[in-house]
């Protein structure tokens, strides 16, 4: 039998996800959270002391499923091009799947309304990325740049695919957009001829993947 303090936490995050997107943080206030989801703003508090403790553990939560989302079977995958596949089919998946979820997690990537500390959280759950760029890059099947900015580009390449993706309900047209976006991510990140940048005459120096580590 369900914990009915359980099913009221619950109702409250997830009205909270909603107003959160909808409204922004100042727009929404408790007393609009807890009318929502059917609890006294009373019941609210008692689970988040504060707003803030509301939308930080909002945060860590989204972060934490989008991230089991999007690894989702990267294990049984070989090589780094088709880990990047299945990462980006798994990405525009969850994304359709939860729009509100996609939406707040892009909202408040940087708000000053989640604390640093959930801020990290949540960005440690992606460390994964970061290490499947710097595992390319090792065996020479991505460009030896910044694994930083490389993980960066390959996140808002992702999320731009999933916005795409998500406009169209037909099926096969989504399976040819994913695979042609895929396709623009992965000849962006692969090692290619030239695979050095000049500039004014002299060539760049680019700094190794052990650099970061």
């Amino acid at each position: 039998m369900t914990d009915p303090g359980t099913d009221k936490r619950e109702a409250i995050l997830d009205t909270a996800l909603v107003l959160f997107t909808e409204r922004g943080f100042f727009g929404t206030p408790t007393s609009m959270i807890s009318k929502e989801a059917g609890v006294a703003t009373g019941t609210l508090f008692f689970y988040f002391r504060t707003k803030e403790d509301l939308i930080d553990t909002l945060y860590r939560r989204v972060k934490s499923e989008a991230a089991q989302a999007l690894c989702r079977g990267m294990e049984s995958e070989t090589g780094t091009k088709a880990k990047i596949r299945r990462l980006g089919f798994n990405a525009v998946e969850w994304g359709i799947r939860y729009p509100a979820k996609m939406k707040f997690m892009e909202q408040f990537a940087h708000s000053p309304f989640v604390s640093t500390t959930a801020h990290e959280e949540g960005m440690s759950h992606f460390l994964f990325l970061q290490d499947l760029v710097k595992e390319g890059i090792l065996k020479g099947e991505i460009r030896d740049l910044d694994p930083l900015l490389l993980f960066c580009m390959l996140a808002s390449s992702l999320s731009g695919l999933v916005d795409r993706v998500s406009l169209t309900d037909d099926l096969t047209e989504r399976e040819e957009l994913i695979v042609q976006g895929l396709d623009i991510v992965w000849h962006g990140l692969s090692v290619h001829p030239q695979t050095e940048l000049t500039h004014a005459g002299s060539t760049t120096k680019k700094k190794r993947c052990h650099d970061y580590e």
